[in-house]
């Protein structure tokens, strides 16, 4: 979910995932040198539980907004992505399925513009194998873009029931998949801050 203002946001039923979506994944396990199970990336949830304001928040709560990005070991900026479902962070980059690959994918600037709404913003860090990757990005390809206020149903689906998502049920609520998320006890580290941001991206 996420609130409507001023900052636009577009969405667009994307294309069946196929050769074409095939093509733009990244190559995990082949030209980085993955060795049998090694985990050569990881998978950050954002959780976006500010305030949404008069009158949505009297509906909604505090429910404003998630996100999810993964983000190689090894520094391979060609292995960067980002889903940003329903939401309004924008990029040249972007298409209409509210994806963005490679080096134009930038934690450090999309945690800030999050922050932007309030300081209830949490990223948390999961610990993901190639293969688990590649199905998520695959999901997250068939899910599109969403329309207003798809962003928690379709990142949970993109990741419901993966490995250490295993456990995720799909919701609507940003609030609901932050305390799934908090709760399954999976998560290697997280980040409230910009400074914690890049703490947590230093670690191996």
């Amino acid at each position: 979910m996420y609130e409507t203002g001023p900052r636009s946001t577009t969405a667009l039923k994307l294309r069946d995932f196929g050769e074409a979506a095939n093509s733009r994944l990244p190559n995990w396990g082949k030209e980085r040198g993955r060795d049998g199970g090694v985990e050569v990336a990881d998978t950050y949830i954002m959780s976006n539980t500010n305030p949404t304001g008069w009158p949505t928040q009297a509906l909604l709560g505090n429910n404003m907004h998630s996100g999810l990005f993964v983000i190689p070991d090894d520094g391979d900026a060609e292995g960067r992505f980002l889903y940003d479902p329903s939401g309004s962070y924008m990029n040249k980059e972007m298409g209409s399925g509210r994806a963005l690959y490679g080096a134009e994918v930038s934690p450090e600037d999309y945690l800030p513009y999050q922050l932007r709404d309030g300081p209830n913003v949490t990223v948390r860090k999961f610990a993901t194998t190639p293969e688990e990757e590649t199905e998520i990005i695959r999901r997250t390809d068939e899910n599109g873009g969403g329309g207003w206020a798809d962003c928690t149903t379709l990142v949970s689906k993109a990741i419901s029931g993966i490995g250490p998502f295993r456990d995720v049920e799909e919701t609507d609520w940003p609030v609901a998949l932050d305390r799934q998320l908090r709760g399954l006890n999976r998560h290697v580290d997280e980040a409230t801050g910009l400074e914690s941001l890049r703490r947590m991206l230093a670690k191996p």
